[in-house]
Order: C-alpha cells, then structure tokens, then sequence
C-alpha cells in the first residue's frame, strides 16, 4: 500500500506544476502551436496532460523548491524555458517572412494592405499564403513531435528552476543574423525577376511612352507575384528545414553544456 503523506503530495504537486508550465510556454510561443484557433483554455488543459504524462521520466534524485519565493521563481524560469524553446523556432521561421514581405513590397500586395487595413489578419496576403504552407510543412516534418521531444529531454538535462547558461543575448543574436541571411537567399529569386522585369519596363517606357509604368507595368506586378511564387515553392521545404536547423542546434547545445558534453 502506497502511504501518502504531505509532504509527498507537496513534493508531486511542485513536479506537476513544474512540468506543465514549461510545457505551457513552448504552447505560448513556438508558431505551430501557438495560432489563434488553438485556445489559451486548451493549452492550459494540453500541458497539464503533458506534464502529468511526463512525470515518471523526471530525476527522482533531483530536489524540488518548496512553496514560497522559490518555486516562484523556479515557475518563472520553467515558463521562460519553454518560451525560449518555442522563440527561437519562431526566429528560425523569420525566413519565410522575410520572403513574403519582399515578394508583397515588389508585387504591390503590401500597398493594398496599407489602403485596406484588415485589422483582423496581423500580416500581408502574401505572408498569410505562405505562412500557411509553413504552418501545414511543419506538421508534415513533424516539428511539432520534435519541440515536444525536446522539452521531454530538457526534463534529463535542465533541472527545475536553472537556466542554460548557453542560450544568451549572443546566440539570439546571432539566430536572428543567420535567419536574415536565409531570409535573403530565398528573397533572391524575388529580387532578380522584379529586377528584370523592371529594367524591361524602363526600356519599354524610354522606347514607347505608351507602355509607361501606370498603364502597363501595374498590370504584370501581381501576375508576375504567382509565377515567382511557383518558383519558390518547390524549394521552400529545403530551406524551411535550413531555417529550423539552426533554433534546434541552439536549443540543444544549450542542453548539452548542462549535461557537460
């Protein structure tokens, strides 16, 4: 017979509390996770699901904060685990929205963005297109199982109420600048065919006034948009998978410098 005592329903209470909220910040932060139809209600209800699942794995040995100051604390630090966790996939995934917002300036997607003001969608047509191909190839790679997994590790590596003194200031910033620089590598395509095309207009407009920018030029900008579209989309899966390499390699070195490899 199993004797349950106080202090051993304090000490499972702290765990669960523990476990859930670190869960609870990856579901407030990483981006397929974290949409507007997933409710906060839900997420509440997910990572404490998660976290009473992922108990039988924790370190037994491993003390736990008592009630007080401390696991205060320590519930701060589990959130902003789980938080960084989900940040920095949300960096990674930057790329494609540096795309987007190239493809809508160039194409003039985001002049009418800016006349009709939707205030319901936070982001450009383009950007909402190809926000949902992010959303549904992260699903298909099963990003989601992997930042799932990764927390269940961190469970091993990082104990309760201590940052990995690897994920700094430094390597989000240096996260931001590789993901600017995908971002600019999947942009080229954009850039060089609205290049061309533009060079062409100008030609056009030197030669026959008639084929001037407002009569002519306006009227190819969007259908210009679907073919580039159609050019990048056959290689949006490679550097999707580029982009989230780099928050994965961050998130778990940080774990291995708590394990002391």
């Amino acid at each position: 017979m199993i004797n349950l005592t106080g202090a051993l329903i304090e000490q499972y209470t702290i765990a669960l509390m523990l476990t859930s909220v670190r869960f609870m910040g990856l579901l407030l932060t990483a981006p397929m996770l974290s949409f507007r139809a997933f409710p906060i209600s839900f997420r509440v209800m997910l990572s404490v699901l998660i976290g009473f699942l992922a108990m039988p794995i924790l370190n037994s040995n491993e003390p736990l904060p008592q009630f007080g100051m401390a696991s205060y604390f320590s519930v701060g630090v589990e959130l902003a685990i789980g938080a960084f966790i989900g940040f920095a996939i949300r960096m990674g995934l930057i790329v494609i929205d540096i795309a987007a917002e190239v493809l809508s300036f160039l194409s003039g997607f985001s002049y009418a963005s800016t006349m009709f003001r939707d205030p319901v969608l936070e982001s450009g047509l383009v950007a909402q297109f190809l926000g949902l191909i992010t959303l549904a190839m992260t699903f298909a790679l099963n990003i989601h199982l992997i930042l799932i997994d990764i927390v269940l590790q961190s469970f091993k590596a990082v104990p309760f109420g201590t940052w990995p003194s690897n994920w700094s200031a430094q390597s989000v910033f240096t996260l931001m600048t590789q993901s600017f620089q995908l971002g600019l590598i999947l942009s080229m395509p954009i850039l060089l065919v609205y290049l061309m095309f533009n060079l062409t207009q100008a030609f056009l407009g030197r030669t026959s006034p008639q084929l001037n920018l407002f009569s002519v030029g306006f009227a190819f900008t969007i259908p210009l948009a679907f073919l580039v579209l159609t050019l990048i989309l056959p290689d949006l899966q490679l550097m999707l998978m580029r982009a989230i390499e780099n928050p994965l390699r961050l998130v778990r070195d940080g774990m291995e410098l708590k394990l002391g490899r």
